[in-house]
C-alpha cells in the first residue's frame, strides 16, 4: 500500500471529527449541551452512532476536544493580532483593541461554554475536565501576555497567572451578559480590559530593583 493509500483513512477520520465538532458547536448551542444527544449530533452532521463513537467514547469527551479546538482557533488569532504590538504609540490599548477584534462576539460559543459550565458543577468528572482545560488555556495566555510584556518593556506588579485568571473571568461574565441581553456593544468590556491591565502595571521599570 502506498503513502497516498494510508493517508486517505486518516484524512476521512479528521473531516469526519471536524464535522461532529461542528455539528455538536451547533447542536449544544441550539438545544442546550445537557439536552442533546449523540443521535442529535449524528443527525446534524449527517452521519450514524458508529461514525460518532469510532471517534469520541463520550458526549464529554467531545465537548472536551470541541474546547480544546474553539480556544485553539481564539487564542491563535489572538497571537497573530499582537504581532508588532510594541511598536504602537500606547502597547496596552493596542493590545486591548487588537484581542477584542480577534475574539469578537461568538454568542454561539458564549452558550456552549456556559451550558457546560453548568453541566460540570453538577458532574464531577467533567468538572475535573474543565478544570484541565482552562488551566491549560490560562498556562497559553499567562504566556502571551509574558511575550507581549517583554516586548513592550512593561512590567506587571502581580503574578502573569493572576491576571489571566482575572481577564478570563471578566470576558467570560461580560460575554454571557452580551448573549442574555443581545446587545453587541464592546465599549463596556474594552474600557474593563484596559483598566484592568493598566492597574497591574508596575511604576518601576524592568531591570530596577523593585
Amino acid at each position: 500500500m502506498t503513502a497516498p493509500e494510508l493517508e486517505r483513512p486518516k484524512r476521512r477520520r479528521e473531516v469526519t471529527v471536524e464535522r461532529l465538532l461542528d455539528a455538536a458547536l451547533e447542536t449544544f448551542a441550539d438545544v442546550g449541551f445537557a439536552a442533546a444527544s449523540v443521535e442529535d449530533v449524528c443527525r446534524r452532521g449527517g452521519f450514524t452512532r458508529g461514525a460518532f463513537y469510532s471517534s469520541f467514547r463520550t458526549k464529554d469527551e467531545l465537548f472536551a476536544a470541541l474546547y480544546a479546538r474553539e480556544t485553539h482557533r481564539q487564542l491563535t488569532r489572538v497571537e497573530e493580532r499582537l504581532a508588532g504590538v510594541e511598536t504602537e504609540p500606547d502597547p496596552v490599548a493596542a493590545a486591548v483593541a487588537r484581542c477584542m477584534d480577534a475574539i469578537g462576539g461568538d454568542r454561539t460559543w458564549t452558550l456552549v461554554q456556559a451550558e457546560f459550565a453548568l453541566h460540570a458543577a453538577r458532574h464531577p468528572e467533567a468538572a475535573a475536565a474543565l478544570r484541565e482545560h482552562t488551566a491549560a488555556l490560562r498556562s497559553r495566555i499567562a504566556a502571551m501576555i509574558d511575550t507581549a510584556a517583554a516586548r513592550t518593556g512593561l512590567r506587571l506588579a502581580v503574578p502573569t497567572t493572576q491576571v489571566a485568571r482575572t481577564l478570563m473571568a471578566l470576558h467570560d461574565g461580560l460575554a454571557v451578559s452580551r448573549a442574555v441581553d443581545g446587545d453587541a456593544d464592546d465599549d463596556v468590556e474594552r474600557a474593563a480590559l484596559l483598566l484592568l491591565l493598566r492597574a497591574t502595571l508596575s511604576d518601576t521599570p524592568p531591570g530596577d530593583p523593585a
